[in-house]
């Protein structure tokens, strides 16, 4: 996308994500399974209403009477049929049940677009990460080749030594396998983004400077805590599958109850010929059917949908521990990332500082050039830190919000304003749109 200076426009968050999610296989298989449970309710209630039926057809007959000549003719006929369930336990219950199926339908849908989400978000910071320590690892292999230009004329001056220059040499050779591995998977990290998009790759908006990060809102984990273990995606499927499964079991037990209801039916008369004579039949007919013996086949369903409801409810309670503690560790790594992301930020400041105090005392001899590679080295691994520190707190507050179920496109806008930072020619492009659609 090019805007009317000729700049072209960072992709930001907010519009990969959306193309991730509308790419996503599993939200769309989450889609599908969520119009499939609609149908639950539709197909429950109908088993409850009156069911009509007709049937037309035509049958050859042939009479064959001692003493009496033969006859054969053909005969058509049709017919009309009503049935109408009075009390059916497990019919009733199924349509209570339907309810449940569908309410789990919406939460599996609701949870895939949150984890496709909170994927393409992973993506976007892994990608940023990898960009940056490419970034990183070259900005640090140039000021290494200026170290070592600097000593081979402080060895042709004779001010430094062989082993100095074999210092900052092995140095280089490490700072080039880094680069190395670090290109290798700055081009991983890019297919991966492609594969989730289903796009090619577009350069990404990145983070503005050191800027604080806010604060988790609320601040105590326990009320992180409880809505993740009250309202957590995996929580509400779980709850649902209990549910469900009382029903089963009050399905299981109501084989044993009697079944009502009414059957009626109207055939009309066929033509015929010979001795048949045109009969017209009308039926109506209250039915109660009382289970009595099965071969135990009740008695066994019953328990094993007792069983299987424990089974349900012990899964609800292991999907509820599990989200207090996913959300309290979440909410830890957010608050420690962000203490970490500002010492980190300071630690920076004062490697800066150290590398030029040190490279001006080796100007004078008070330092030696090993102590000016340290430094350096000091100064870009602090660097390398920062920015995945940040990234990785980021990915945390997005990692928090989903425990609890409330992370959607309202939040990733919201991280998405403290992208679309300065450009590398200095330039700062406006927003590029990221409307969805």
């Amino acid at each position: 996308m090019l805007c009317g200076s000729g700049y072209t426009y960072a992709a930001d968050l907010l519009s990969v994500v959306e193309q991730a999610v509308d790419h996503d296989a599993s939200v769309a298989q989450a889609r599908a399974s969520y119009d499939a449970a609609r149908q639950a309710v539709p197909i429950a209630r109908a088993a409850l209403l009156p069911q009509l039926s007709g049937g037309w057809g035509r049958g050859y007959n042939r009479i064959d009477t001692e003493g009496f000549p033969r006859s054969d003719y053909w005969q058509s006929g049709w017919s009309v049929s009503l049935t109408q369930p009075l009390f059916d336990w497990t019919r009733w219950t199924n349509y209570q049940q339907a309810d449940l199926v569908e309410a789990r339908g919406a939460v599996e849908f609701g949870g895939a677009q949150q984890a496709s989400i909170l994927r393409a978000a992973k993506a976007y910071f892994d990608e940023l990460a990898a960009e940056d320590e490419v970034r990183r690892i070259d900005d640090y292999l140039a000021a290494i080749d200026v170290e070592y230009g600097q000593l081979q004329r402080r060895r042709d001056a004779g001010e430094a030594t062989v082993i100095d220059l074999r210092d900052a040499q092995t140095l280089r050779d490490e700072i080039v396998l880094q680069q190395r591995v670090a290109q290798v998977s700055l081009q991983a990290r890019r297919r991966a983004l492609e594969q989730l998009t289903g796009a090619p790759f577009e350069p990404l908006a990145r983070l503005r400077g050191a800027m604080p990060l806010p604060a988790a809102a609320p601040a105590d984990p326990e009320d992180w805590a409880t809505q993740a273990r009250e309202h957590g995606f995996d929580v509400q499927m779980r709850q649902l599958d209990w549910q469900i499964a009382q029903y089963d079991v009050t399905k299981a037990r109501a084989a044993h109850y009697p079944v009502a209801g009414v059957t009626a039916s109207y055939t009309p008369a066929g033509a015929a010929a010979g001795y048949a004579r045109p009969t017209t039949t009308t039926t109506a007919m209250l039915t109660v059917t009382i289970p009595i013996f099965s071969g135990g086949e009740a008695q066994s369903k019953v328990k094993a949908s007792l069983a299987l409801e424990d089974k349900a409810h012990n899964g609800l309670l292991s999907a509820q521990r599990n989200a207090e503690a996913a959300a309290r560790d979440s909410f830890a790594r957010y608050e420690g990332g962000r203490e970490r992301t500002r010492m980190l930020i300071d630690f920076v400041e004062a490697s800066r500082d150290t590398l030029d105090a040190t490279q001006a005392g080796y100007k004078v001899g008070s330092r030696t050039s090993t102590d000016v590679l340290r430094t350096l080295n000091a100064l870009y691994v602090a660097r390398r830190d920062l920015r995945a520190a940040r990234y990785d707190t980021i990915v945390a507050l997005l990692q928090l919000k989903a425990e609890a179920a409330t992370l959607d496109v309202d939040d990733i806008a919201a991280i998405g304003t403290l992208l679309m930072g300065q450009r590398d020619d200095g330039k700062v492009p406006a927003p590029a749109p990221a409307g969805r659609g």
